[in-house]
């Protein structure tokens, strides 16, 4: 059984809370965390298999993983996918809180979910114990790559085995000890995550923001780096990174020049409205009138358009965009 099994409950379980019209059954979707030990005990029972406490305890000290232990459970069964399924996840709930003394990678990473939820639902009551979890985490890959693992394959063993985008996660948590001077601990998550991550663009833009109040000229430096290989990496969602920060960073010729490289990639009418924005937003900074307002009339006049519906490249709003923008 593999050991993304419980991410991909996880998984389904943020899409359902997210989104409750999803068709699941109650079991794929429930907080086995909230079940007591004799619900769980009860449960198995119904599937011809009994425990209690101290013989789990025993049982278990035979195995590795929460997963070995149900492969080996069911190896002379006939029980059907969605029942194997029912007991691995009670199994890896037993597991979970009657042998820690055995923290498997998936029931790590189930912790890492959990904690990772938890602070998404509420950051402020969750502070300390996403903290805890980033630094166990930081340790397992320092560990891993000490016995010659290469460091973004440790890391993708890892993600592929949360529910989260771990990556992602990582970044926004980083961004947000900077936004909320955090300065000490942004440059530590900073410095133990970059060797491990696989996008490495988005950390050396979290240096760069680091950068800016220290030393505004080195950031710069960085920053027309940033956006030299940005010509190369046509990411979207970086470029609006790159753009905002412009805003209160940027001179204009930076700007335009991150401008036009995005305009090319825009896909959706969403993204044209929010480089309008963006862009509204740093010729306000540097009071050219003229140009916000010419910006500003083409979002007034597209406000009433479907945000979903795909944007044509041929678009004379685009155009017109560009030429207001160009001095």
């Amino acid at each position: 059984m593999d050991i993304e099994r419980r991410a991909l409950y996880n998984s389904l379980r943020i899409s359902w809370k997210q989104d409750s019209s999803i068709t699941v059954e109650p079991w794929q979707v429930e907080d086995y965390r909230s079940l007591s030990l004799d619900q769980i005990f009860n449960r198995l029972k119904l599937q011809e298999i009994h425990f209690d406490r101290q013989n789990f305890i025993s049982f278990a000290e035979e195995f590795e993983t929460p997963e070995d232990l149900t492969d080996q459970l069911l190896a002379d069964t006939d029980v059907d996918g969605a029942t194997v399924d029912q007991i691995y996840l009670l199994i890896f709930e037993l597991w979970r809180r009657l042998v820690p003394e055995k923290p498997s990678l998936s029931i790590f990473c189930d912790e890492l979910d959990h904690q990772i939820d938890a602070y998404d639902n509420n950051p402020n009551s969750h502070q300390e114990s996403i903290q805890d979890a980033l630094a166990n985490l930081s340790v397992i890959l320092e560990e891993n790559t000490d016995e010659g693992i290469d460091p973004q394959e440790a890391f993708q063993t890892i993600s592929m085995a949360c529910a989260n985008d771990l990556e992602s996660f990582i970044y926004d948590f980083t961004a947000e000890q900077i936004d909320h001077e955090n300065e000490l601990y942004a440059a530590e998550l900073i410095d133990d995550f970059s060797p491990y991550v696989s996008d490495t663009k988005w950390f050396d833009f979290l240096r760069c923001r680091q950068l800016a109040e220290q030393d505004p000229v080195g950031a710069l430096i960085m920053l027309r780096q940033l956006i030299e290989e940005s010509k190369e990496a046509k990411d979207l969602e970086f470029n609006f990174e790159i753009l905002s920060f412009l805003i209160t960073h940027g001179d204009q010729e930076d700007f335009l020049a991150m401008a036009k490289l995005t305009a090319p990639l825009l896909e959706t009418e969403e993204d044209f409205q929010d480089l309008l924005a963006v862009s509204a937003d740093f010729y306000h900074r540097l009071d050219e009138e003229e140009v916000e307002q010419k910006l500003q009339a083409i979002l007034k006049k597209r406000s009433a358009n479907n945000l979903e519906q795909p944007f044509r490249q041929s678009d004379p709003d685009k155009t017109k965009y560009l030429k207001s923008i160009t001095p």
